[in-house]
């Protein structure tokens, strides 16, 4: 099979396209033939070496396809059945991908009409924005969201989930001025640059700060915004695209009555699969009735270097996903 493969850690150059055999599933697991695969942060912070994974290693976390064989104990999932995928374990640069039954949700009912370049755009970052809001942060009526991404995958979702769950304001922060415009239209009331957040948001909440931030970017941005949250405020980290982590001295927060907690996706599934398996079901079906909109850049898979430039240099907007078939 063809597939893209990081042979050693470094810039987008070090992505390789390959021929391997086909894998076969275990007990509990799925074969996928691969159609689409989303293009995640996560796989470039792999890619560069954040998170010593091991190499040989093919990056891809969530896919869309057709199941190709199923391994022993696995009930729910049919061959030449249309499915969505998380690929937590990589793999989804491949035509073929093995990733575990129980995070694989078959495209029926409402999501029977949904497109594979579509399905494919939904698993990580959609139960990701839900987990957010909901699990990490617990937003409640009323309250104010600060996000330090608001033009990404994520943050182009959390806008419109947070309107939904009853956020009085959602505001964001960029330093592009596209990404401003493209962050209005799904539903911010203001985006800021750096420089003007401490004290764009002191003037957007009459003094009071924000109740949510959630952050991806770490660095200077972090420790800035924190400064902004309201008592009771919490910071949830999900990400660290700036690779500059920020310490915290626990006696500040404890002084400021605030909060901060994280969120990762790949140590919920291991842990809650159950869950995480349901948020992908109600992504699937949230987007395929058509009360979430989602944006996706179509790529086809021999410019997977060009899709990770994208992300590293902050340039882009929406989803972008990867045509393997």
């Amino acid at each position: 099979m063809k597939a893209v493969q990081v042979n050693e850690y470094g810039p987008s150059d070090v992505l390789t396209h390959v021929e391997l055999d086909t894998p076969r599933p275990g007990p509990g697991e799925v074969a996928i033939d691969v159609e689409y695969a989303g293009v995640n942060f996560a796989e470039v912070m792999f890619r560069r070496g954040q998170f010593k994974i091991g190499v040989p290693h093919i990056p891809g976390l969530e896919v869309s396809g057709t199941v190709a064989a199923v391994g022993p104990g696995v009930t729910g999932l049919t061959i030449g059945g249309r499915v969505a995928a998380l690929t937590l374990a990589g793999g989804g640069y491949a035509e073929t991908v093995v990733t575990r039954a129980d995070w694989t949700a078959p495209l029926d009912g409402p999501a029977t009409d949904l497109s594979p370049l579509l399905a494919a755009a939904l698993p990580c970052n959609v139960p990701v924005a839900m987990g957010l809001l909901e699990d990490a942060a617990r937003l409640r009526v009323g309250e104010t969201v600060l996000v330090t991404a608001p033009a990404g995958g994520v943050g182009a979702i959390v806008a419109q989930l947070a309107r939904r769950m009853g956020a009085s304001a959602v505001y964001g922060v960029t330093g592009s001025p596209d990404k401003t415009d493209y962050a209005l239209g799904l539903g911010y009331d203001r985006i800021f640059t750096p420089d003007q957040l401490a004290e764009g948001i002191p003037d957007a909440t009459d003094g009071l700060g924000v109740d949510i931030l959630l952050d991806s970017i770490g660095g200077p941005l972090r420790a800035s915004a924190l400064d902004l949250l309201a008592p009771l405020g919490r910071c949830v980290i999900f990400g660290d695209a700036s690779d500059h982590d920020t310490p915290f001295p626990g006696n500040s927060l404890w002084a400021s009555s605030k909060s901060i907690t994280g969120y990762n996706l790949g140590a919920l599934a291991h842990a809650r699969p159950t869950l995480i398996r349901d948020r992908l079901h109600h992504a699937l079906t949230t987007t395929a009735t058509g009360d979430l909109r989602v944006d996706v850049t179509e790529l086809p898979l021999t410019e997977a270097a060009k899709a990770h430039d994208i992300l590293e240099s902050r340039t882009g907007t929406g989803k972008y996903v990867l045509r393997v078939r």
